[in-house]
């Protein structure tokens, strides 16, 4: 058998000096090249043992790594995958039968309101045609950490500074991180942190200026503009302002002033450091275009079946797997994950690969050939050309 493991510098590297004849790592299967940021040569690993419903470690083991706590980021080797088999499932096979494209058709007919259902009932099935492809995903599940200042009323008591103890450093927090591979957003107090300052708003006097008189008390009288004057020949004097063209600002009651709302009037508030922790999980997606037809866009809203998983702290791009555009798509996946998670920490990446159904079926109504799509695991149809199609009239 093969020989494989981690190198001094940390490079997981496979020796197949071993290996008999013909049955070589490179001919039983695809492989996992280095990725990551010890990555130095393009070596490259075998990958689990079984490829049909190969799983990865249970959710129980994936704190390993970092303690089952969230906290100091640690910076992690590429890990080691063993040997498995090439796929097993022909992309050639039709994954739907006669039946089961013409339930399909009736379900899809049925939504529409301008669609008969005469030619999905009494159609002609013709062929079936397995346009089968696969579906790569890389899932990136990262951590960023970002502090800022926030306040809150004080009302006396405890004051938790940092003559206390000395503040931790921001990764040094340890928190419950999130399940894996979800989004997830925390907001939580740094330790040691807090102090009492002046309210920044009021400059610690407890009141602000008003904005409604800017200060003054007064504003212009809304019953003579400002004139003091009463166009009345018998009262030639506004009774509102008594002449003078200013009334008391109601808001502040004539004071200039208001309380000031961040502190309530105290002058002082309570500082601290905010912890913010954003967990993110990165998806992209390579689906293979075999230039059928058939929009891939639409393979978004399906499910496929699930040839290989593979999770790791950071995982390996595929090379040599039998559709050469998966290895492509793995390998610029992972650059781009990496790329986007400069200023992330990686905590777990996991990749897939799904054979997606599809089938294209060719049927005749009315002397005339037509197809339609059969899609995904749901088996969803996509009908562009349906003959049967009601004239709407505006």
């Amino acid at each position: 058998p093969a020989c494989h493991g981690l190198s001094r510098s940390g490079i997981l590297s496979l020796s197949l000096s071993h290996t008999p004849q013909g049955n070589t790592a490179m001919e039983k299967g695809f492989l996992l090249g280095a990725s990551g940021p010890c990555s130095t040569s393009e070596e490259a690993s075998a990958l689990p043992s079984e490829l049909m419903d190969n799983s990865s470690t249970d959710q129980n083991k994936r704190m390993n790594d970092t303690g089952g706590k969230s906290g100091q980021a640690k910076q992690f080797l590429p890990e080691e995958h063993e040997e498995f088999g090439p796929p097993q499932r022909d992309l050639n096979t039709p994954y739907v039968s006669e039946e089961d494209v013409k339930e399909a058709l009736l379900q899809y007919i049925s939504r529409k309101h301008f669609y008969k259902s005469a030619p999905a009932k009494h159609m002609k099935v013709q062929n079936i045609i397995p346009l089968n492809t696969y579906r790569y995903r890389l899932e990136t599940f990262t951590e960023c950490r970002q502090t800022r200042q926030a306040s809150e009323l004080y009302d006396g008591g405890f004051i938790d500074s940092s003559d206390v103890a000395s503040p931790p450093a921001p990764w040094d927090v340890v928190v419950d991180p999130p399940p894996l591979f979800t989004d997830c957003e925390m907001h939580i107090p740094v330790p040691h942190t807090y102090s009492v300052k002046n309210c920044p708003d009021c400059k610690g006097c407890g009141t602000t200026v008003c904005r409604s008189c800017k200060g003054t008390g007064k504003k212009t009288c809304s019953s003579c503009n400002g004139t003091g004057k009463n166009w009345q020949e018998d009262f030639p004097i506004c009774t509102f302002c008594g002449g003078s063209g200013k009334v008391r600002c109601y808001k502040c009651r004539g004071s200039g002033k208001l309380k000031c709302s961040r502190c309530n009037g105290t002058g002082i508030l309570l500082f601290h450091t905010e912890l913010t922790i954003i967990w993110k999980n990165n998806i992209s997606e390579h689906v293979v275009d075999k230039n059928s037809g058939f929009p891939i866009s639409h393979l978004q809203e399906v499910t496929g079946k699930g040839i290989f998983t593979d999770e790791h702290s950071l995982v390996y791009p595929i090379v040599n797997f039998p559709e050469p555009s998966i290895s492509e798509g793995s390998q610029a996946c992972i650059e781009q994950h990496r790329i986007q998670s400069a200023k992330r920490h990686i905590l777990r990446q996991k990749q897939t690969i799904e054979v997606v159904p599809v089938s294209k079926v060719v049927y005749q109504w009315k002397g005339k050939l037509h197809f339609f799509y059969v899609y995904g695991n749901e088996k969803k149809v996509y009908a562009k050309d349906y003959p049967g199609k009601y004239c709407s009239v505006m």
